[in-house]
């Protein structure tokens, strides 16, 4: 059976499952077909420590905790602030029972080109496997994942694609170290949803969902099922937790449907 998560609220607190409280968004998620959920700004501010305690009471996975700092900044001191975060981000997931924390190790360049014939994302990309190589360790004692997630263009100049995140993984070469399939940025970026997720399974750890339009599954226009069946045949058995806002006012209905279509989808590859 597949595990489905999702947000609880929009990034900027737009709420995404219905609920006065967090304890009764838990029980909302859970009867419209979720497993696990992950935290945006809605009710960041309850702390983890709560919020684990909360999601283990109602019988949900809190499937991603912590963070870190700017993996690839400029400043050489703020990356090994960064290392160190997120060293504690993976030991705060360990203790709440999450799947681990997921990592964008920078968005815009920082760093200062170096001379060629070496091009920056060759450099970023060196300085982020070391970094990694020493995280590895503490993400595997801990028995949590560190996730790279990989964005479109219009959001990041560096990871975008899952070959990318997959070269990197396989540089550190930890079973904990592992990136995410987000369907949104790869009907961006990848030319064939099933073939990128077949041809870098190896790391591959987790999954966000939303249509083409970033709103739940079925709103938009973004065929879903090449890439879960390449999911299904690959035995990804993780979860696949929706990131994208709802459309319509009936969020629950909504939300009941796109979880329903997602299970019947998979049923049939």
């Amino acid at each position: 059976m597949i595990q489905l998560g999702t947000y609880e609220s929009w990034f900027d607190a737009e709420p995404i499952v219905p609920g006065d409280s967090f304890p009764e968004v838990l029980e909302n998620l859970k009867s419209y077909g979720f497993q696990g959920i992950q935290i945006a700004a809605r009710y960041r501010d309850l702390g983890w420590e709560e919020i684990g305690r909360m999601c283990k009471e109602a019988g949900v996975r809190l499937c991603i905790a912590g963070g870190g700092g700017n993996l690839l900044s400029k400043d050489p001191d703020l990356r090994r602030q960064g290392v160190a975060a997120t060293k504690e981000g993976l030991r705060l997931a360990a203790r709440l029972g999450a799947i681990g924390t997921i990592c964008v190790p920078v968005r815009r360049p920082e760093i200062e080109p170096p001379a060629p014939p070496k091009t920056l994302y060759e450099l970023q990309e060196e300085i982020l496997i070391e970094e990694l190589a020493e995280i590895a360790p503490v993400a595997e004692e801990a028995g949590v994942s560190l996730i790279l997630e990989p964005l479109n263009r219009y959001e990041s100049q560096f990871l975008q694609r899952l070959e990318q995140a997959n070269k990197i993984c396989s540089a550190v070469g930890s079973p904990n170290i592992q990136f995410m399939a987000d369907f949104f940025h790869m009907n961006i970026e990848e030319v064939d949803l099933g073939k990128a997720i077949e041809e870098n399974k190896q790391y591959l750890g987790y999954v966000h969902l939303a249509d083409s339009n970033r709103f739940e599954p079925g709103a938009g226009h973004l065929d879903l099922k090449p890439g879960l069946a390449a999911l299904k045949r690959i035995g990804y058995k993780g979860f696949m937790t929706f990131e994208c806002k709802v459309l319509g006012k009936d969020k629950g209905k909504a939300l009941t449907e796109s979880a329903a279509l997602i299970r019947k989808l998979w049923d049939e590859c």
